[in-house]
Formats: structure tokens, C-alpha cells, sequence
């Protein structure tokens, strides 16, 4: 998979913790808890010639993070994994991407587990 990405470059928004109401329990929907997300992004390289170190020839990862503002609001989720599916279609509609992996950690769903990850891969 990663020989199709050659002539990207890889694009990181790491740690981005944000509140939600996320979880099949009443427990877990009376109040908003962090959750962490990550978004990894594959952007094609721009050529020698037209490379002028303009945002416009790039992903506004400004953008990245207000799509992730938007999509977890104040909306209440059941399941980590349609969170996840939801950040990476929305964010796989800006431009520029070749392919993009969304990932969400949802910390100590249960007392013995440190956290629970889903990951989505989108190919815009």
C-alpha cells in the first residue's frame, strides 16, 4: 500500500483531545469525556517547478481540526467506530488528499483497559 504514496508526503494532526458524549451506556451519555484524535493524510507532492511555499498547494490542517469541531459538537455517539467513519468522510471532502486514516481513542472505556482505537482509511 504504501509503494501507491511515493510521491506524497504524509501529513500528521496528532492529539487533538476533544469532549463528546460517546458510549452505549446512560453512564456514559450524561456527560461529555475526552476523546483523542488523529489524522494522518497523504498529500501528493507539489512539482519542483510550481513548489512556491503556498498554503494552496497543501492541506490546511486548520481546516482538519475544525472539521473534527464541527463533526463531534455536541452530537452524542454510540460507538467509537461511527465517530471515526464520520471524521474521515467529512475530512476526506477537503482537498488535495490522496488518502487519509482517521484514528479515535476513547481512554479508559473499561477499568482494566487503558483505551479503545478505531481506525478508518479513506482513499478520496
Amino acid at each position: 500500500m504504501q509503494d501507491s504514496f511515493h510521491d506524497c508526503y504524509r501529513l500528521l494532526v496528532q492529539d487533538v483531545e476533544i469532549d463528546c458524549f460517546l458510549g452505549v451506556y446512560e453512564h456514559e451519555q450524561a456527560r461529555k469525556r475526552p476523546i483523542v484524535v488523529e489524522v494522518e493524510m497523504y498529500v501528493p507532492h507539489a512539482t519542483k517547478i510550481s513548489r512556491r511555499d503556498e498554503l494552496a498547494e497543501t492541506v490546511n490542517y486548520e481546516r482538519v481540526v475544525e472539521t473534527i469541531e464541527r463533526v463531534v459538537g455536541d452530537r452524542r455517539f454510540r460507538l467509537v467506530e461511527t465517530l471515526c467513519a464520520e471524521l474521515a468522510d467529512e475530512i476526506a471532502r477537503l482537498p488535495g488528499l490522496r488518502a487519509l486514516k482517521v484514528s479515535v481513542t476513547k481512554p479508559q472505556p473499561l477499568p482494566r483497559a487503558k483505551a479503545v482505537r478505531v481506525e478508518v482509511w479513506r482513499h478520496p
